[in-house]
């Protein structure tokens, strides 16, 4: 117990005689972990974001024409009466179609959605109030347009009266809601045609050249564009760990080859393999602990400014710091080895070791 409180003693004493090497570390580990936790946001929002969207439609069930996989990734149109010939009450007329937003100076790419006033396909407010009439367009909050603002869809001008929020596809592509007939006016110049029949329960027999499929479904659609985005970040990711792993790893061998002395009085003393190995690894864990907590306030500070939006899931904050653990511990490897295989009998031998 005494040779292992000694360790502990010298591992303390180990960190404050090397302490600006270990601030340096664990300061470049943290710029890693900053950049873990944003890719680990992003990731999270590239696969939370298309249901997120959908569910703010209020549907469970998506009627669209057949041969298309969802009016969001492909073009396909219906007659306006379709939603009549349905057997459900809930059944409205959506029109989605890809338009550009002019908010004051910037104009920026959008998804125009047509839905009925009042009806399934309003989303839920965040600020102001939900639309009433023409001339009206509800906005998502990543749209730089507050209440009251005019903007521009498609060069119409359009009156600002609410924003809703969770409410962007394809990574960050905001959605405009607006009255279903002005939308089909600017789509399909007035054409009695819209994208889908939106159902709130299970829609029944549905019109030949259609197709009922569940909100899941269109989700899943809207996000098979971005797997080829996820895939690289989640390799960014495990790029990212991989250099943690060599930070921290490093850190730990050089200290063991200095430190090679000091190993062998204590084994000379007494010492146990076990005891020297775990001051070994505590250094290993201290610094990717520390490194992770200032990682998550660096990240807080960078989420905000970061190009795309970027949602940090709550697990990430206790994911994190027990893989960063477990890679400092096998990063902490080799320096661990070199411990154990340590001769006693350079406790005795001249010079320094």
């Amino acid at each position: 117990m005494a040779g292992g409180g000694l360790v502990i003693l010298l591992t303390v004493r180990d960190l404050q005689h090397r302490a600006v090497r270990f601030v340096v570390v664990t300061l470049l580990a943290a710029v890693v972990f900053t950049l873990l936790f944003v890719m680990t946001g992003l990731v999270e929002q590239f696969n939370q974001e298309p249901y997120k969207t959908v569910d703010a439609f209020g549907a469970t069930t998506w009627v669209i024409p057949e041969g298309i996989t969802g009016p969001f990734t492909a073009s396909g149109t219906l007659p306006a009466d379709t939603a009549g010939l349905l057997d459900s009450d809930s059944a409205a007329p959506t029109v989605v179609a890809r338009s550009s937003l002019r908010a004051g100076d910037e104009t920026v790419e959008a998804v125009l959605i047509g839905v009925d006033v009042g009806g399934l396909g309003n989303p839920p407010i965040v600020d102001g109030r939900p639309l009433h009439g023409p001339g009206e367009v509800v906005v998502d909050t990543t749209v730089d347009a507050s209440v009251g603002d005019v903007v521009a869809v498609a060069g119409r001008p359009f009156e600002v009266v609410g924003r809703s929020t969770d409410t962007t596809v394809l990574a960050g592509i905001p959605l405009v809601f607006a009255s279903i007939g002005e939308v089909q006016d600017l789509v399909f110049k007035s054409r009695e045609v819209i994208s889908a029949v939106l159902v709130d329960g299970v829609a029944g027999t549905v019109p030949d050249g259609t197709v009922a499929v569940d909100a899941d479904h269109i989700a899943e659609d809207v996000l098979k564009p971005l797997e080829d985005a996820v895939a690289s970040v989640d390799l960014v990711r495990a790029l990212l760990w991989m250099v943690a792993a060599v930070i921290v790893g490093a850190v730990v061998y050089l200290s063991a080859l200095e430190r090679q002395r000091d190993f062998a009085v204590l084994k000379a003393i007494g010492a146990t393999n076990r005891s020297l190995l775990g001051g070994l690894a505590i250094q290993a864990v201290l610094v990717a602990l520390l490194a992770v907590l200032v990682a998550a306030g660096l990240q807080a500070l960078l989420v905000p400014v970061f190009p795309l939006q970027v949602r940090v899931p709550a697990r990430a904050f206790a994911q994190v710091p027990l893989a960063a653990v477990a890679m400092a511990l096998l990063a902490g490897a080799a320096g661990m080895r070199k411990v154990a295989r340590s001769d006693p009998a350079m406790a005795f031998a001249g010079g320094g070791g």
